[in-house]
């Protein structure tokens, strides 16, 4: 019966180790995210160098707080919705009533890369602070 219980009590503390590290990965990633970036660059990702359209002071502001918060300026468009940061490294946004996937590639303090998918269409983002 020691034996037991010691086993199930090694298996929870192992547990809880692992869901301590996800949630701080999880937490380090969000605030990696977190501010505004300016777009840099948008490719088509449908294996095509097509470059889309991209105005000056077009950005993605991911904003802290408990509705998380995602604003858009596209080609001058300013569209608001809200986020999901994952510890897979993605981001689900919803923007527009439109559900985007966003698998992130690059990320640093000053450059922040994904391919962003919605429905058949899929794209390569840029940012930079």
């Amino acid at each position: 019966m020691k034996k037991q219980l010691s086993l199930a009590a090694a298996f929870l503390f192992v547990l809880t180790g692992i869901a301590g590290c996800k949630k701080e990965s999880l937490d380090k990633f969000k605030t990696d995210i977190i501010g505004q970036w300016q777009i840099s660059k948008v490719d088509a990702a449908s294996g095509q160098e097509v470059v889309l359209p991209v105005l000056p002071g077009d950005y993605y502001d991911f904003k802290e707080g408990e509705d998380d918060i995602v604003e858009v300026r596209r080609n001058g468009n300013l569209q608001s919705g809200t986020y999901v940061a994952t510890t897979s490294r993605e981001i689900n946004m919803t923007v527009g009533g439109k559900l985007y996937t966003c698998k992130v590639t690059a990320l640093d303090g000053n450059k922040l890369e994904f391919t962003s998918t919605q429905g058949s269409t899929s794209e390569k983002v840029y940012l930079k602070r």
